[in-house]
């Protein structure tokens, strides 16, 4: 598998402390599970196993409920990568979204920097 780096999705997720992410990249069952926990609990949603893989919004490989991000095809419509890249960012609906869900969702925990 070529695994291309996916910093940061179109809404801001940072897909580098994502746990499906890290999961297809690490190839990490652990992380898998958590992740199918986290999304049976806060959207009960009972999805299969298998589906919890992701090599970034902007790859082919999309997670499952991801696949039809209104910001990814916000973003292909104003023709770019990101939506901080927008003439019309923030727009509202972005702005709602990044404060209830955007690196707040199924993340591993930031790291300190080290002194």
């Amino acid at each position: 598998m070529d695994i291309q780096p996916q910093p940061v999705g179109c809404c801001g997720h940072d897909c580098s402390r994502c746990k499906i992410y890290l999961a297809t990249v690490h190839d990490d069952e652990q992380l898998r599970q958590e992740s199918k926990q986290f999304y049976r609990d806060a959207f009960s949603a009972d999805l299969p196993l298998h589906t919890f893989h992701c090599l970034g919004c902007r790859s082919e490989d999309v997670f499952a409920l991801c696949r039809d991000c209104p910001f990814t095809v916000c973003a292909d419509r104003h023709g770019v990568t990101h939506c901080a890249d927008c003439a019309e960012y923030p727009c509202p609906a972005l702005t709602e979204y990044q404060k209830t869900y955007v690196n707040r969702c199924n993340q591993i925990p930031p790291t300190k920097p080290t002194k």
